[in-house]
């Protein structure tokens, strides 16, 4: 007799650094990518069908005959057609293709960023990658006794001698503002976490946001900036985090890690 067989695996496995990003850049390549690969292959076919069947034809009655024969209207409108789909195909195509790029380069720098974190656990502390919530996702966290860190990692290219730098608390990147828009993305991170973790185990954590760019050389931070989030390069993060008094015992600790590792489990 058959037995009932059960899926052996109990909880979902936890998310590895960039891995949110990865199945991005999968989707845009096995449904972006091949859905206009395949209709350039149509629009093609059907190009050829009507310049190397119907054209030639037309044209020997042309040269036949006094008067010009009565061209076919489809034969001059599938062509038009054919065209114009091509060129709307190849111009996603090279939209998908940066996009592709942009998602691999931030996914690199996610992992690397969690291959340094990784590291942390050797001291104690508690590392979580890419925790999905409704509309955004964040990229680490890391609970320690001085405190929970959501980590922004944001991976760009750069000049030899480009920093990051600060003016009225926009972020400069070499000479492009960036803007105060990625520190307002990393507040709303470490607040949502904050929620999540007073909801489900009724305790208020000292949540800090963070955001690193590798290999940048960030110079220091305005005071009153630093007050709201810290902006680093990822290798001067656990220096910073040591330097820290200890704010939360390591039982609570290791609930909030508990709790945040089941809102994996369940919910991504």
């Amino acid at each position: 007799m058959k037995k009932n067989k059960k899926f052996p695996l109990k909880d979902s496995p936890l998310h590895t650094a960039g891995q949110s990003l990865d199945e991005s850049i999968h989707d845009l390549a096995f449904d972006g990518l091949a859905i206009f690969l395949i209709l350039i292959i149509l629009f093609l076919f059907l190009l050829f069908e009507i310049l190397y069947l119907a054209f030639p034809s037309i044209i020997v009655k042309w040269l036949n005959q006094t008067f010009p024969p009565q061209i076919n209207p489809i034969t001059i409108i599938i062509p038009l057609l054919s065209l114009i789909g091509i060129i709307y195909c190849v111009c996603r195509l090279i939209i998908i293709v940066k996009r592709i790029k942009s998602f691999k380069l931030g996914r690199d720098g996610e992992r690397i960023v969690g291959e340094i974190f990784d590291n942390l656990r050797e001291q104690g502390f508690v590392v979580f990658h890419d925790i999905v919530a409704k509309n955004f996702n964040i990229d680490h966290v890391i609970l320690t006794p001085q405190g929970i860190f959501t980590v922004e990692t944001k991976t760009r290219s750069k000049n030899p001698k480009d920093e990051i730098t600060f003016k009225d608390d926009n972020i400069i990147a070499g000479n492009i503002n960036l803007g105060n828009k990625i520190i307002m993305q990393a507040e709303s991170q470490s607040k949502w976490l904050r929620s999540i973790l007073k909801e489900s185990t009724g305790k208020n954590y000292p949540v800090m946001p963070v955001i690193v760019f590798p290999d940048w050389f960030v110079k220091q931070m305005p005071e009153n900036l630093k007050k709201r989030i810290w902006i680093s390069n990822p290798k001067m993060l656990p220096y910073l985090i040591n330097k820290e008094p200890k704010r939360i015992y390591k039982s609570d600790m290791h609930l909030a890690a508990f709790h945040i590792s089941r809102y994996i489990r369940m919910y991504n």
